[in-house]
């Protein structure tokens, strides 16, 4: 991504704000899992910060993956502040407020908006045909499920229940027809590249980013027909594409020219575990409460959550280069793999797979889900920390080469 074309670059202050947003409901989704546990509140906080983190990296991976025009800093960022308002809304919603209703509304309505803006970009991209048609079956996929979560919020605020059965619907479609998709379908292209290493380049073993999606409409159009059927047949599949994916990284990890696993691929490894296991678990009993909560938190702790934050230190060092770049064009930027403070990240990577997996084992293991929340906060709050020492030893090289050459 550094070595590419300027002219097909966003303006990396677009997608700089929208990420800050995103790490900052994942920071609250962190305290709020120590104060409230695992509930409505904490989920929807994570939730936030993994959608408001995908609308950021997707700002800059289309144009330059797809070829797709790259745009200016305020579009990303007016498209964002729809679906934090929202989610802010909503989580205030759950912990008591009288926002439920209007948190539907602004989220719907916000999706929606990102979604055409996105397809419009998507459309008119030349290159990389597979990534953009598994990017537009996600953006389809969010509309659906915030159509979907819309509604939800709106039924609750008015005190009614009738469509609570549809919201393992609701999780489907966000969790896996699109966050679980475009993880899939950026992790093709990352884990390539920062191993240094030969990529997937046949369709078959790029098929999980197409065949998640297509799996989750499924699901949604025969649930209401039976749904333990739907659910099992669903995560059955699942199971099989998360252990087909993970398969085609370790094949593609073994041609690596670096000896060092880059930071960023040791959040992914783990990641795809959790996606192992909670796909599996829920193969097995769909209809279980304990399994479910379980599965819950593999999947939006470990597997979606650890993926977006360990991609976060090549997206979030890439942005702050950029912006360096830009700012003081003559200025010596170091390697973007000798500025991340690796035994930071890491050790706040050991804190969150901890947190995670402690957290998972709640519903069995009644009384771990606080200790698993106290190391999750923990580790949440090194991987920031790491993330801004990250920036700031690229904006203080700008800085002083402008001060000298001013």
């Amino acid at each position: 991504m550094i070595g590419g074309d300027p002219a097909s670059i966003s303006d990396p202050r677009g997608s700089g704000s929208v990420l800050a947003l995103a790490f900052a409901f994942y920071l609250t989704g962190a305290v709020l899992l120590v104060v409230a546990g695992p509930a409505l509140a904490t989920l929807h906080a994570f939730a936030a910060f993994i959608v408001l983190a995908i609308v950021a990296a997707s700002n800059q991976l289309i144009p330059v993956l797809t070829g797709a025009p790259p745009v200016a800093a305020r579009q990303p960022v007016a498209a964002a502040l729809p679906l934090a308002l929202g989610f802010a809304l909503l989580v205030a919603g759950f912990l008591g407020a009288p926002t439920l209703a209007a948190a539907g509304i602004v989220l719907a309505a916000g999706s929606v908006a990102w979604a055409a803006w996105t397809l419009r970009r998507l459309a008119r991209a030349p290159l990389e045909r597979p990534f953009a048609l598994a990017a537009g079956f996600a953006t389809l996929g969010l509309v659906a499920a915030a159509l979907l979560g819309g509604a939800l919020a709106v039924s609750l605020a008015r005190g009614s229940a009738a469509l609570i059965g549809w919201a393992p619907v609701h999780a489907v479609l966000a969790a896996a027809a699109f966050a679980g998709t475009l993880v899939v379908a950026i992790s093709y292209r990352f884990v390539p590249m920062f191993a240094l290493a030969h990529g997937a380049k046949s369709p078959r073993e790029q098929a999980p980013q197409w065949l998640l999606p297509l799996g989750a409409f499924v699901c949604a159009a025969i649930y209401g027909l039976d749904p333990a059927a739907a659910l099992r047949a669903l995560f059955t599949l699942t199971t099989l594409l998360a252990i087909w994916a993970l398969s085609t990284h370790l094949r593609t990890l073994r041609t690596r020219m670096r000896r060092r696993l880059d930071v960023s691929i040791t959040y992914a490894l783990p990641a795809w575990c959790f996606a192992v296991i909670a796909s599996a678990a829920l193969a097995f009993r769909p209809d279980s409460v304990t399994v479910g909560l379980a599965a819950i938190a593999c999947a939006v702790l470990g597997w979606l959550s650890l993926s977006i934050v360990g991609y976060s230190y090549k997206i979030v060092g890439f942005l702050a280069w950029q912006w360096a770049r830009t700012r003081a064009p003559g200025a010596m930027l170091r390697a973007l793999g000798a500025v991340v403070p690796q035994r930071v990240a890491r050790v706040a990577l050991v804190a969150l797979v901890a947190g995670a997996a402690v957290t998972a084992l709640d519903p069995f293991v009644h009384g771990a889900a606080p200790y698993g929340a106290v190391l999750y906060l923990a580790g949440a709050l090194g991987a920031v920390a790491a993330l801004v020492r990250l920036c700031t030893a690229f904006t203080s090289i700008s800085s002083a080469h402008a001060h000298r050459h001013a």
